[in-house]
């Protein structure tokens, strides 16, 4: 039994995979559809490379259905700051520059992965080897990327033109690839480890189900109370009790409910404020009672899963 729990499951079901690739799809879609002006030529290859790269990988490492949202989520989170770069420090690259830029580190990755594949594998598969191969000390090779990305904030300032800017961004991105490929197995096998991280955070985050729902359900059964207090005090009240944008006005149902739900979570935009003592003395008790349901609804919660737990261990 000890052995099985060391051993990387393989194996992946034709539902799983397609519920994880369409959950990455969602993902990868609002990030290149966000760090885009326009839908255009670089919002199809966004779209294209980290759908290629996503399938790539988790046909080289077919595992967890959690592996490809990994290997996506790391893939968003690169584009959101390669994408960052470029209109900080590059908005004068060449079109084709920011595509190879962008494509190089990734599709090297995979190309060093590819002749890596046995041995990652082999790593991947005891908990051990992982965690061992997963030792800060084989991380330090990222630093010089972050470093290459940090002196790039001074080309602003040199008043570059369109075609240096160009050679630069692919020249810096052609060094980061360098540095990406030799740590290519430690993000591999960091993007595995992390698969297997979610599918034991779901299998816990599916205990909180109920509790999570009943305290949702009296949270909303008060928001929607105080909003109907809130509505019923603005009616009977001979001038509005609130300010709308700053001016006094009468508040619809959704803009009670509204303010009901910031208040009770105490965000409080102000964008609609009480005017009157009476409303806000209601607001307080409200928030006082956000407070208070947010700390006994969390330890009721902590309970219920402690009490899952031990049943479960009792069972066993």
């Amino acid at each position: 039994m000890a052995d099985e729990d060391k051993t990387v499951s393989i194996g992946i079901s034709h539902q799983g995979w397609l519920g994880a690739v369409a959950f990455s799809a969602v993902i990868v879609l609002l990030v290149a559809v966000g760090v885009t002006d326009v839908l255009g030529l670089l919002t199809i290859i966004i779209l294209g490379a980290v759908f290629g790269a996503a399938g790539l990988f988790l046909w080289m490492f077919p595992g967890s259905r959690f592996f490809v949202l990994a290997f996506a989520n790391s893939l968003a989170i690169y584009t959101s700051v390669y994408s960052f770069l470029h209109l900080t420090n590059f908005t004068g690259a060449a079109p084709w520059a920011i595509a190879v830029g962008y494509l190089l580190p990734m599709f090297v990755f995979l190309a060093a992965v590819g002749l890596k594949r046995d041995e990652i594998r082999q790593l991947s598969r005891v908990e051990e080897l992982r965690r061992a191969s997963l030792s800060g000390r084989k991380f330090v090779w990222t630093l010089p990327i972050f470093a290459i990305a940090a002196a790039t904030f001074a080309l602003p300032r040199l008043s570059l033109d369109a075609g240096t800017l160009s050679l630069v961004l692919v020249g810096s991105m052609g060094v980061i690839t360098v540095f990406v490929a030799a740590v290519s197995r430690q993000i591999s096998l960091f993007l595995i480890d992390t698969g297997l991280l979610f599918d034991q955070f779901f299998v816990r985050t599916g205990r909180l189900f109920r509790p999570a729902f009943a305290f949702f359900t009296l949270y909303s059964f008060i928001v929607i109370m105080f909003a109907m207090i809130f509505r019923i005090m603005d009616r009977l009240a001979v001038d509005p009790v609130f300010l709308v944008d700053g001016a006094r006005h009468a508040i619809s149902f959704s803009d009670s409910l509204y303010f009901s739900l910031i208040t009770m979570s105490t965000v409080g935009y102000g964008d609609i404020t009480p005017a009157g003592e009476a409303v806000r003395v209601v607001a307080a008790i409200e928030v006082m009672l956000g407070i208070l349901l947010f700390l006994f609804g969390f330890a009721e919660i902590m309970r219920y899963v402690r009490e899952a737990d031990s049943k479960s261990g009792d069972d066993k």
